[in-house]
């Protein structure tokens, strides 16, 4: 298997759909269909229950190719709290991480994926969750590795 570290999330693996090339010190990695991948990661990040934490608050702006002053336009807050919440690991207040995620459902997913759960809406405090990813390549694209359980 293989780290994704690439992407900034350091909870990403792929069991396959990767080859590495070169020798020593300059080995590079090609990943089939990566935006496809970066839309199954965003997605899975947006619907799962927990805070997000700050690298993957920074991995969706970025997926939505903004910068932190249009973020934080977006979201009513000035640029310096974006780069609090992102560098200092800083959690993000509830209306920000609900925003973030409609925003992100908003811009970057197709009509077929953009129904949230309804779990971002309720009252209750969630922990910030960074459970293990892990994905899988297949002939119908990037999926979920069901065969291996998070931990």
């Amino acid at each position: 298997m293989f780290q994704y570290i690439a992407c900034g999330l350091s909870n990403v693996w792929l069991a396959n759909g990767y080859i590495h090339e070169g020798t020593g010190d300059l080995k590079l990695s090609q990943i089939n269909d990566l935006p496809a991948l970066h839309r199954l990661i965003g997605t899975l990040l947006i619907n799962r229950r927990g805070c997000l934490v700050s690298a993957e608050m920074r991995f969706l702006r970025q997926e939505m190719n903004l910068s932190r002053r249009s973020l934080g336009d977006k979201l009513g807050v000035e640029p310096a709290f974006i780069n609090q919440w992102e560098r200092h690991n800083a959690r993000l207040p509830r209306i920000a991480d609900v925003l973030l995620r409609v925003l992100y459902a908003g811009i970057r997913l197709k009509d077929c994926e953009t129904e949230l759960s309804i779990h971002l809406l309720s009252d209750e405090e969630n922990e910030p969750c960074a459970e293990r990813m892990i994905f899988r390549w297949d002939a119908t694209g990037w999926q979920r590795d069901s065969t291996h359980r998070p931990g």
